[in-house]
């Protein structure tokens, strides 16, 4: 039978046993919630990260695998304009001297350009290095990659609108601007035509006298007309630009002022980000010809 005092709790609905509240649920305290969003915070920053890292490196894997492109096409249309004394090019009577068609004293001796350069008739012993006595060996010229008029207009103010490198000489054809050597590289198409390239753009501010940024004291030695150790102006534009270089030579001092081999280096220079980058591919071109 219950007790006097277990039937006083009884009525008035106590029990010996306490209960939660029905108000107080689990939740979380303000120090919690700060560490959920520094977590959050972090993983979202990660993520944004890689995607941004990801789509620079895809960026300059495809533009590397552009310029690596242009510097093979670049050797082989060289290549294709290399000529021997066997190949004459429907020349009569003596054959002419081996060597590149474009740069003179060239096989095509009725060609009016043929005195251009001498290159051809100049080559450099092996261990040659660019100097006043022997620069007539060496050859380089910087273009951008663009697609170039068949016909350009000396008259013109702006003598090359499609590519800032060139100049137009007299002969009506497209020179470095700073070496006056007529260009080696035509690129494929017409400018003014369907599918013209005209994948280089020169910005505001980009040099008159376009150069190469460099602090490799070889590189200035070896090239002092296309590189400089001033950075204004030499990475103010977009697109690629080709820097052409051709070494003439021969290999003992006695043997005739005929090229045997041409040393050839093409280097493709774009800007991605605010840095310039660059592939370069070397290799040697035989040419042979009479005494």
């Amino acid at each position: 039978m219950p007790s006097r005092w277990s039937r006083t709790y009884a009525r008035h609905g106590c029990s010996s046993s306490r209960r939660r509240p029905a108000s107080a649920v689990p939740g979380f305290t303000l120090i919690e919630v700060v560490v959920a969003i520094g977590i959050l915070s972090m993983v979202i920053i990660s993520v944004f990260m890689l995607v941004t890292v990801s789509a620079a490196s895809l960026k300059d894997s495809d533009m590397r695998n552009t310029a690596t492109n242009i510097a093979n096409y670049t050797v082989e249309y060289i290549r294709s304009r290399n000529a021997t004394s066997d190949n004459s090019l429907g020349q009569t009577g003596t054959a002419g001297f081996p060597g590149l068609i474009d740069l003179g004293s060239n096989p095509v001796a009725n060609n009016s350009s043929a005195a251009a350069l001498s290159i051809n008739t100049n080559p450099a012993l092996p261990s040659g290095t660019y100097s006043s006595t022997n620069g007539t060996a060496f050859y380089s010229s910087l273009q951008g990659y663009v697609s170039l008029a068949d016909n350009p207009n000396p008259t013109t103010p702006t003598l090359s609108l499609e590519d800032s490198n060139a100049k137009v000489d007299n002969s009506r054809k497209y020179c470095d601007t700073i070496t006056g050597a007529p260009y080696v590289v035509r690129f494929p198409l017409v400018s003014g035509g369907p599918g013209g390239i005209k994948n280089f753009t020169a910005l505001a501010g980009y040099n008159s006298n376009p150069k190469i940024y460099t602090t490799d004291a070889n590189k200035l030695a070896n090239d002092p007309n296309h590189y400089t150790v001033t950075k204004a102006g030499t990475t103010a534009y977009t697109g690629f630009r080709v820097l052409t270089q051709i070494v003439a030579r021969k290999a003992l001092a006695a043997d005739p002022d005929h090229v045997q081999y041409y040393d050839v280096q093409v280097t493709v220079f774009w800007i991605l980000g605010s840095a310039e980058h660059s592939y370069s591919v070397a290799t040697q071109i035989t040419t042979y010809g009479g005494s």
